[in-house]
């Protein structure tokens, strides 16, 4: 792409697409550098936006190529060309912020986020950073903070990705539903457009996204996600009071929470101290953070190698050392990539849920399997059923033929009685099993022994089902299909539902690749069924709507 040679994607989004990137030697690379690659995708965006979003994307990565300031990722490049316009970002090795609340889940038995005093610390970096942006001339508010652009390093460092450039496309074109859930609810109004109108403003809306990563932090999930959020997710008053947490630490979920800007505080400034505990030095801070780092290192392998059982059906899931990809190749592991890690993480969560026995192991040896990504070399007791390879026996599915251009790997997985391990390309796919959402692949998850409904969603790609015997255990590896580009339309739907990023969205019987909810999906004028998939009732919920030419859309809304 341009110069750069791409290695594999790193993270689906709606209009934009990150890749792992290489200069190749013969163009002046360092062998070994990663770098980041943000595409925009010119395809998802409505035609008559697409010069403006186009040029404003452009405009945001020069913006911070010039900005080159200690904690944010420092941009290397920036492509104008209309067949490919991108952003590269130089590799910063570390956890996001996603891979962190796993890992301190993985801990300790009963734990619901990150220790207080190490999310405080982080909060109180995040804070100064973004005091950085807000004071610079002209002003650089974030306006896109989430879990998968805040990064930590192993030397405590805290940095801050992609500063200014959601504000791009924000008012012109979908949010990824993970992201919408960390905006601030006034950046979702359509009468405010692309970006805050003022400094202040940009100032509060960052602030209520810090508040939110706090809370995503400290409580494992965004505030208000599910009961008691707005269609759009976001909180009509602050979320109650976390239990265990500092006076001080409440307060300052609650201030920055606040649904209207002018009731957060006045500025990042004024939380650092608050957030950080009274600590009121930088390196201080850093090195606190990288002692809180390893200990969470340190007892999510312990845990792992305890073998220790949590009650109920759960996913396991051992972190990745921070130490050689980037933080969104840490979430969103490319096959084919940091192999040894990627083996060393499947084998934890064999001896985890094996309770560390000889038998888990001798059961890991017998079941080491190399033919995935191998056409045409077959086992015995194999037969195709709907394009699938079923071992018979292992209950072994969806390893099928590999998409076209999809990277291709060995892997081991071992199956387990109970268990059911499911693998995608690309990763990061919700699995629901009997209309539970059981987390994202990979995922190794203790079910039980019988006959269970196994569903995968992805934005940008085809629903997945099936039915599975998780007796024998069973192994799901799939290459999921894409969904097709929307298509060009003079009218637009708009669908709300009472839940985030969860049910399939389908216009007249077809997936359209998107989850609920979606403001403006490109429908041609007239009568249509717009409908959701719910996965716990195994059925699709219809409305029919009718679309008209022109920016309005048209509405479908469900309660579910």
């Amino acid at each position: 792409m341009g110069r750069y040679v791409v290695e594999g994607l790193l993270g689906p989004g709606g209009v934009t697409e990150t890749y792992l990137a290489r200069l190749p030697e013969d163009a002046g690379g360092v062998a070994g550098q990663l770098f980041a690659l943000k595409l925009l995708r010119r395809d998802r965006i409505p035609e008559g936006a697409l010069a403006q979003v186009a040029a404003r994307f452009v405009a945001a990565g020069r913006r911070l190529r010039e900005f080159q300031r200690p904690g944010f990722g420092k941009v290397v490049d920036v492509s104008t060309d209309p067949s490919a316009t991108f952003i590269v970002t130089e590799h910063v090795p570390g956890y996001d912020l996603a891979r962190l609340l796993e890992m301190s889940l993985a801990e300790a038995e009963g734990r619901t986020g990150v220790d207080p005093d190490l999310a405080g610390l982080i909060g109180a970096e995040i804070a100064r950073l973004l005091q950085v942006g807000h004071s610079a001339r002209p002003s650089l508010p974030h306006l896109g903070l989430a879990p998968q652009n805040v990064l930590v390093t192993e030397t405590g460092e805290v940095v801050l990705l992609d500063a200014g450039i959601a504000a791009a496309w924000r008012g012109y074109a979908e949010e990824a539903a993970e992201r919408g859930w960390f905006v601030a609810p006034e950046l979702r109004s359509a009468a405010l457009g692309l970006a805050a109108s003022n400094e202040r403003e940009g100032v509060a809306a960052d602030l209520y996204s810090l508040g939110a990563l706090l809370y995503f932090l400290l409580a494992g999930q965004a505030p208000c996600r599910g009961a008691g959020a707005e269609p759009d997710g976001t909180c009509p008053t602050p979320p109650p009071e976390l239990p265990g947490l500092s006076p001080k630490l409440n307060l300052a979920l609650r201030s920055l929470l606040a649904p209207w800007p002018e009731q957060r505080p006045e500025s990042a400034a004024a939380l650092i101290e608050r957030l950080s505990g009274g600590v009121d030095s930088v390196p201080k801070r850093q090195r606190l953070i990288a002692l809180g780092l390893r200990k969470a290192e340190k007892e999510a392998r312990e845990a792992a190698a305890r073998g220790r059982e949590s009650a109920g059906p759960a996913e396991i899931k051992v972190p990745l050392p921070a130490d050689s990809l980037t933080a969104e190749a840490l979430a969103r592991a490319v096959p084919g990539l940091g192999r040894r890690r990627d083996r060393r993480r499947m084998r934890a969560a064999i001896l985890f849920a094996a309770l560390g026995t000889v038998a888990a192991l001798v059961s890991l040896v017998l079941s080491v399997d190399w033919r995935f990504g191998i056409p045409g070399r077959e086992r015995v007791g194999t037969r195709e059923e709907n394009g699938r390879s079923v071992v018979a026996g292992n209950a072994e599915l969806g390893v099928g033929q590999s998409a076209p251009g999809a990277p291709t790997r060995k892997s081991i997985l071992a199956r387990l009685a109970g268990h059911l391990v499911v693998e995608t390309v690309p990763p990061g796919a919700t699995v629901w099993v009997d209309g539970v959402a059981k987390g994202t692949t990979f995922a190794d998850i203790l079910v039980g022994p019988g006959s269970h409904r196994v569903v995968l969603t992805l934005p940008g790609h085809h629903t997945f089902r099936d039915t599975v015997d998780t007796g024998p255990g069973a192994i799901i590896r799939r290459n999921l299909v894409p969904a097709p580009p929307l298509p060009r339309a003079h009218g637009f739907v708009r669908v709300e539902c009472g839940t985030i990023g969860k049910y399939p969205i389908l216009i007249d019987d077809e997936e359209v690749g998107l989850l609920c909810p979606s403001l403006r999906i490109p429908a041609a004028p007239g009568k249509h069924m717009v409908g959701i998939y719910l996965p716990a009732e195994k059925r699709v919920v219809s409305v029919a709507v009718t679309v008209e030419a022109g920016a309005r859309p048209a509405m479908a809304k469900f309660n579910e």
